[in-house]
């Protein structure tokens, strides 16, 4: 069974950025199947380099929106926060393609003290710091440019168009 999309629903389609997106991750696993040559993105590849990243960092209601893509996703996810208290990722694998969902860990997280405890720490003194002398060095530093070959000047101008609009 056909289906046809009237035209009014096929141009509100491609006005549309989540489609449109997900119109370019279909083309781009084609791409990736059809031509071995093509590598896999940094992103999304390895766990270790960097993830397809899902933010919820300035959602109305981030937990909320978290959990529901964490559903969404169907995956175990493994927490891990980072900068301290500042971030709580969720990380996961779909298939070899490994994202993760990043919110404010204040925004998901409740924070709760457990107790409070005293601790010694050793610092400069900031009056002796003050006084210490300024003192001039020469340093050498490269006044540079930068020489880039076009990377499409062998291709054909209708290949050119193809990849710059579309």
């Amino acid at each position: 069974m056909t289906t046809t999309v009237p035209e009014q629903d096929a141009a509100a389609q491609a006005a549309d950025p989540r489609h449109e997106y997900i119109r370019g991750l279909r083309a781009l696993a084609d791409a990736l199947e059809n031509h071995p040559e093509l590598p896999l993105p940094y992103q999304g590849s390895h766990p270790n380099y960097g993830r397809l990243s899902f933010h919820f960092l300035s959602s109305e209601n981030p937990r909320a929106e978290m959990a529901a893509a964490r559903r969404a996703l169907g995956v175990p996810l493994e927490k891990d926060a980072r900068d301290g208290d500042t971030y709580l990722d969720l990380k996961g694998n779909l298939h070899g393609l490994y994202f993760l969902l990043t919110a404010f860990r204040k925004d998901v997280c409740e924070r709760v003290v457990t107790g409070t405890r005293e601790v010694e720490i050793e610092e400069p003194d900031p009056a002796a710091v003050a006084s210490l002398p300024k003192v001039k060095t020469t340093v050498t530093i490269e006044d540079v440019e930068w020489v880039c070959h076009p990377i499409l000047a062998g291709a054909a101008a209708e290949q050119v168009e193809a990849v710059t609009h579309g």
